[in-house]
C-alpha cells in the first residue's frame, strides 16, 4: 500500500526536517544513501551538490523510483546510455547529449540503461534565486521543466558552433568541484551561473518586447507562485493572494496571464490538479481521501472538478496512468 510520494533531500535521504532557509548550509556532499562519509570529503561548505548518475542509481538496480524534494531545484545531464523518465505524468526517453531540468515538488523517478553515465546537478531553491538574481526573467523560465538536445547545435562546418556549450560547462564544473583550487566557490559559482543561463535561454520566451515590460511583474509572480505553494490545499480565495503581494486582483490576473498565459484561478487549480494527478499515479490512496486532503468538501466535488479538467474522473484517470 502506497499512502504518500517520497520526499527526499537526494534520493534515498528522507527530508524529515522544515525547508532549508537562508542561513542554512547546503552540504550534503558528504553524505550518501547510507548516511556514511564520503572517504574524500569536500570541506568547504556546499551551495550545490554534483554527482554522476551511477554513483547513487547502482546502488538502487539504475531505477529511481518516482519522489519529490521539497525545495531543491535539480539537472539531469546524460553522457552515455539511456533514461526513461516518468515526469509527474508524462513519461520520455532521454539519450546522449540531452538534458532535463528537474523544480522543486515535481515528482520523478528514472531507469537508466546499464551503460548510463552522465550528471545530476542539485542545489536549493533558494540558492537557484541568488545566483539568478540578477536575471530574473530566468529564474521565472527555470520554473518550469526545461528538455535541452545539446547535440542539435553542434555544426561541424563551423568550429565555434560545433563546441557543445552544455558539455563544455559541466565539465568545468565536475572538474572544479573535485578540485582544491584556491577561489573554489568562486568558480563554481560563476560556472553554474552561465550553466543556468544556457539552459534557460533554451525555455520558451514569448515576445522580447514584451518580456522586456514585464520583468518588473516577475517578482510579484514569483511571490504568488511561493503562496499558492502554501495555501492551494486551504482554497483561499484571488482576494487573500492579491492582498498578500500588494496588488489587485485585476492587477493579479493580469499579472499571470501575461507571465503564464492563464488568470490567477486557473494557476491555483492547475497546482491543485497537478498534486491530485501525482497522488492518483503514485499512491493508492482512495479518492475520498485524496480530496479530503486537496481541502475538497466531498469526494464528489472533487470528481467533478477532477473530471472538468480532464475529461475523465480519478479512478479513470488512475487506471490509465499505472
Amino acid at each position: 500500500m502506497r499512502n504518500s510520494i517520497p520526499i527526499y533531500k537526494l534520493y534515498g535521504e528522507r527530508d524529515a526536517t522544515r525547508p532549508k532557509t537562508a542561513t542554512d548550509e547546503f552540504d550534503l556532499s558528504s553524505v550518501d544513501d547510507t548516511g556514511a562519509s564520503d572517504p574524500q570529503p569536500i570541506t568547504e561548505p556546499e551551495f550545490f551538490h554534483l554527482e554522476s548518475i551511477p554513483e547513487r542509481s547502482r546502488l538502487h538496480d539504475l531505477h529511481i523510483k518516482p519522489h519529490r524534494h521539497t525545495n531543491l531545484f535539480q539537472l539531469l545531464y546524460i553522457t552515455s546510455g539511456q533514461a526513461e523518465i516518468s515526469f509527474d505524468d508524462q513519461n520520455l526517453t532521454m539519450q546522449a547529449g540531452q538534458l532535463i531540468t528537474v523544480p522543486p515538488g515535481t515528482v520523478h523517478g528514472f531507469k537508466f540503461s546499464d551503460n548510463i553515465d552522465g550528471w545530476v546537478i542539485s542545489l536549493t531553491d533558494y540558492h537557484l534565486g541568488q545566483i539568478l538574481a540578477p536575471a530574473p526573467k530566468l529564474l521565472a523560465h527555470l520554473d518550469q521543466a526545461i528538455c535541452v538536445d545539446t547535440n542539435i547545435n553542434a555544426n561541424q562546418n563551423n568550429p565555434t558552433d560545433a563546441i557543445n556549450p552544455v558539455d563544455f560547462l559541466i565539465s568545468q564544473l565536475a572538474r572544479e568541484y573535485y578540485s582544491h583550487n584556491t577561489g573554489r566557490l568562486f568558480a563554481l559559482r560563476h560556472i553554474l551561473g552561465l550553466l543556468l543561463l544556457d539552459v534557460g535561454r533554451t525555455a520558451p520566451q514569448g515576445d522580447p518586447a514584451r518580456l522586456s515590460r514585464q520583468e518588473q511583474k516577475t517578482g510579484k509572480f514569483r511571490k504568488f507562485q511561493m503562496l499558492v505553494e502554501t495555501f492551494y490545499k486551504q482554497h483561499k480565495s484571488l482576494e487573500f493572494y492579491a492582498r498578500e503581494i500588494g496588488v489587485t486582483t485585476t492587477q493579479l490576473n493580469r499579472i499571470a496571464k501575461d507571465i503564464y498565459g492563464m488568470t490567477a484561478s486557473e494557476v491555483v487549480q492547475n497546482r491543485l490538479m497537478l498534486e491530485a494527478k501525482r497522488t492518483l499515479i503514485y499512491t493508492d490512496i482512495a479518492v475520498q481521501q485524496i480530496a479530503g486532503e486537496l481541502g475538497f468538501r466531498d469526494a464528489g466535488y472533487f470528481s467533478r472538478f477532477f473530471a472538468k479538467k480532464t475529461g475523465i474522473p480519478p479512478a479513470e484517470f488512475r487506471r490509465d496512468h499505472r
